[in-house]
């Protein structure tokens, strides 16, 4: 993606998450986007169909960045030394990437695009929650697999919910914590 495309990008996503902290996810409309963004019109639609559109390539980008298998350095914490295996470092680092974009994720979740998002968040909870169940990371249950996967993904998705509420006050490895316990 070009500078500009990305500059124009992010003035939407911005424009994007301030509308989403002043009006419900059903009563915004592209004229709110373009007037808190400045860009144009066609430039908007450029890059997106609708608003719908948008969500869910915000969505896309948080958990590509989110789930990227990518330990490195960052503002917010310091997994770089770590191992993709160590899956309780995993975790942790996946909740420090979604505590970077709390205020994004706390207005997606409390309007109506919330189920949405959770649905998103399922998509791309799946592949880490097959992992820990087939690793036994997550102790296997007398149950089918399958349940287990479905379980660890809803656990983790109650564990998100749960730090909204507080919030946000749970450090991310006390998040871990609460979901190593849940599915124990």
């Amino acid at each position: 993606m070009n500078a500009k495309r990305a500059t124009t990008g992010q003035k939407i996503y911005d424009a994007f998450r301030r509308v989403l902290g002043e009006k419900s996810y059903a009563d915004i409309n592209v004229q709110d986007i373009l007037n808190a963004s400045g860009i144009a019109r066609s430039t908007f639609y450029a890059h997106y169909k609708t608003k719908d559109d948008l969500l869910h390539s915000i969505c896309s980008d948080i958990f590509e960045h989110v789930f990227s298998h990518s330990l490195q350095e960052e503002k917010s914490h310091d997994f770089s030394k770590a191992s993709i295996f160590e899956y309780k470092h995993f975790i942790t680092h996946i909740f420090y990437h979604l505590h970077d974009e709390k205020d994004l994720i706390a207005a997606i979740f409390s309007s109506e695009s919330g189920n949405v998002f959770a649905e998103y968040l399922r998509t791309a909870l799946r592949p880490l929650a097959e992992i820990c169940v087939k690793s036994e990371f997550v102790p296997r249950k007398k149950v089918p697999e399958e349940v287990q996967i479905r379980a660890a993904v809803e656990n983790f998705i109650v564990v998100v919910r749960y730090w909204l509420d507080t919030s946000f006050a749970p450090s991310p490895e006390i998040l871990t914590e609460i979901f190593i316990a849940l599915n124990a």
